[in-house]
């Protein structure tokens, strides 16, 4: 299995949920998450994690709040979603509102959604 570098886009997010989210055992996912694959579609990417045996469970219902994308080059900013399966954060999608979203983003702003 191949493990993918995180990009900073993804761990600023990250980083930002964990936050905005406030929850023990997503915290403690996120700190233990690594890339197993990061997927390049155009308008956004999924970004598939591994995670070890040993992560705690998230709470059932727990949904993590998610930013809003601000960047120069994203006229219609962006929106992610984090996936959980089975209690484990199983994916993250990064899209673009309306239109292409840039390979390589190194100017960003994250902010609530609106």
């Amino acid at each position: 299995m191949s493990v993918t570098q995180m990009e900073p886009l993804d761990r600023a997010i990250l980083n930002w949920v964990e936050q905005h989210t406030g929850d023990g055992a997503l915290s403690q996912q996120i700190s233990m998450l690594r890339v197993r694959k990061r997927d390049y579609m155009r308008t956004g990417f999924f970004i598939y994690f591994d995670l070890p045996e040993n992560a705690p469970g998230l709470p059932d219902g727990l949904k993590p709040i998610c930013p809003h994308i601000v960047a120069p080059n994203l006229p219609d900013g962006a929106g992610c979603d984090l996936f959980v399966k089975a209690g484990r954060l199983h994916y993250m999608e990064i899209y673009a509102r309306g239109g292409f979203f840039p390979p390589d983003l190194e100017q960003f702003e994250l902010q609530p959604e609106s």
